[in-house]
């Protein structure tokens, strides 16, 4: 009890002074209105940060009294209090972008000045870069996913428990003080911004969140010394705001808007748009930062082996589904800029007409191929050499991979239209990349390369391509079926289970003008009775047809050719049963039309 005590006081201060915080909001008028780039419907309380930060800094300040820590992290905690002041005055008077940069930047300079450096770089001016890059931009993803009823708090309140089972594991018990009491205030907080939310907590809130969280992730030293360990434990606890804000901002450059402006465009939105409700997206994306999280806590346990395989696999999966996301449409082209600014205009020349997200994508499965051929060669046996081989030579990989994904037209297809061509040209691809690799091995690595790795890698690299286009043709029939199939949709029965129906079935369901739902095919042929089609059964023939409506009700029967009308007609009793049920019946004709 004693150990856990300081979130029990942020939780107990959070849930007092969030309320208070509240009712103050509505009296002075500190709201934030219903804009069309926000979420919210009603004026809400946005300053509850000002709460959730007080609650921390007397949650520390008791536990720290009652038992004094070995050590403070003065340097942390002034960064969070600069955070959290450059947030109550951006909530007050609006501070540009640039101003709230500089501030970020300062609260980062006294972290690494006086705090800790992420040691992935021999070089530590590079060390330090990338730590201001790290502090800076967890900060913002926080603040950037601060964009729907709970999302924010939820994933703020997972990562503080990750790190705080993290610090435990490996007996940070000053840094557990830290982020215990965070977590306490988040929860209390919590149970007045779950959505429907009552209040919001503003930008006081998000800064000090993103940046105290950043901050712990970076304070301890992994215990684990293999690459993976160093950066995988923030990267895993952190995935889900650094997907979310790395497709925010591809996505708003290449539509020629500012990365730093607010918008419907967030991975929650668009899973909107994919058909979940509110708390279902809220829910889901709990369930993601849940998963990373413990991920990322297994990175620092003694049997973390397993891992190894897991994290690229979920990394992979997440880049992928974050892929097929940013291409759903969830803002309008007269949103965009209509004049695009010269880095939409250099990014979108460069990726062949905004492939980006797909050439990012990329990035990973290429990645994760080269890593998963290395592990496979290797085992849990490796050593430091072979990590500084695998190390030297990734980026030949990545170079060899887009010269020859480029040279074998792999950006030249879309996506959800695979074909055995294009399965063919992913061979061709591999093959080309993996004599590339083997070629310029020979030079570079004349003793140690393993060339066996390269064939793991190209049996890797293919599966990784097949399996990532195929999954955005079944992403896209289910994303055309959450949202073209609603609840008025009308019922209906497709009468021929061959070339033309299916046909019918596959343009119905990318038809949202046409609101029907199929229930199932007709056919006449036994063999067919009982298979699915895209998951669509064959029910049975017009013999049976009374029995099949009576088990599945429909109000129509579509006929998709000629013969499927004629064949229909020359049965009187489906058509007695048709009429019968109230059962209309509908030719469906697709023709050429001349255009004078």
């Amino acid at each position: 009890m004693q150990l856990t005590l300081p979130f029990w006081i942020a939780l107990a201060f959070s849930l007092l002074l969030v309320p208070l915080v509240r009712k103050i909001s509505l009296r002075f008028g500190l709201v934030d209105a219903p804009k069309v780039d926000r979420w919210h419907t009603r004026p809400t309380p946005k300053v509850g940060g000002i709460a959730m930060f007080a609650a921390f800094a007397l949650a520390f300040l008791i536990a720290a009294l009652i038992e004094p820590p070995q050590e403070i992290h003065w340097a942390l905690l002034v960064g969070s209090l600069i955070t959290f002041s450059l947030g109550v005055l951006d909530d007050f008077k609006h501070l540009s972008p640039a101003a709230k940069l500089i501030g970020q930047i300062i609260a980062a300079a006294i972290v690494v000045f006086f705090g800790r450096n992420l040691d992935f770089f021999d070089l530590e001016i590079l060390n330090i870069i990338f730590t201001f890059g790290w502090l800076i931009g967890i900060t913002n993803a926080i603040n950037l996913l601060d964009n729907m009823d709970g999302l924010a708090g939820g994933v703020a309140l997972i990562a503080a428990l990750a790190l705080s089972l993290m610090f435990w594991q490996i007996g940070a018990f000053n840094l557990l003080l830290i982020s215990l009491a965070l977590g306490g205030s988040i929860l209390g907080f919590l149970v007045f911004n779950f959505p429907p939310a009552s209040i919001f907590m503003g930008d006081a809130g998000s800064l000090f969140l993103g940046f105290t969280l950043a901050s712990l992730a970076i304070a301890q030293v992994p215990r684990a010394s293999n690459l993976l360990a160093i950066l995988g434990v923030p990267t895993l606890i952190f995935l889900l705001p650094i997907l979310d804000t790395t497709m925010v901002t591809i996505t708003r450059i290449l539509r020629g808007q500012s990365p730093a402006q607010g918008g419907r465009d967030h991975t929650s939105h668009r899973l909107i748009a994919f058909g979940l409700s509110e708390r279902q997206t809220v829910l889901a994306l709990y369930g993601v930062a849940l998963l990373s999280g413990i991920l990322g806590t297994l990175l620092e346990s003694i049997d973390y082996n397993i891992s190894l395989i897991l994290i690229p696999l979920l990394l992979l999966v997440m880049t992928l589904l974050t892929a097929f996301l940013g291409r759903i449409k969830v803002v309008k082209s007269a949103n965009a800029a209509e004049h695009p600014g010269m880095m939409t205009r250099l990014v979108i020349g460069l990726t062949g007409r905004g492939r980006i997200l797909e050439i990012a994508l990329d990035l990973v499965i290429i990645s994760v191929a080269y890593y998963l051929a290395f592990w496979l060669y290797y085992g849990f046996g490796a050593d430091v050499i072979s990590i500084n081989i695998f190390v030297n030579s990734l980026p030949l990989a990545l170079v060899a991979a887009y010269i020859s994904f480029f040279a074998f037209g792999i950006y030249s297809g879309v996506w959800q239209y695979i074909s055995l061509s294009d399965l063919l040209r992913f061979f061709w691809a591999v093959i080309g990349c993996g004599i590339f690799i083997g070629v310029s091995s020979v030079f570079l690595y004349p003793h140690q390369y393993p060339h066996t790795a390269i064939f793991l890698f190209c049996v890797f690299l293919f599966l990784g391509l097949a399996t990532s286009r195929a999954s955005f043709r079944f992403l896209d029939q289910l994303y055309n079926r959450q949202t073209h199939i609603t609840e008025n949709s009308a019922a209906v029965f497709i009468f021929g289970a061959e070339d033309a129906g299916v046909m019918a079935q596959q343009w119905l369901s990318n038809q949202s003008e046409f609101k029907y739902k199929v229930a199932g095919f007709l056919d006449n042929d036994p063999f067919k009775r009982g298979r699915q089609i895209f998951g669509i059964t064959v029910l049975g023939g017009l013999d049976d047809l009374e029995s099949i409506i009576i088990k599945n009700p429909v109000q129509g029967i579509i006929l998709p050719s000629d013969e499927m009308l004629t064949n229909f007609q020359a049965s009187a009793d489906a058509l007695k049963i048709c009429k019968k049920h109230g059962i209309w019946l509908k030719r469906l004709r697709i023709s050429f039309e001349n255009i004078e």
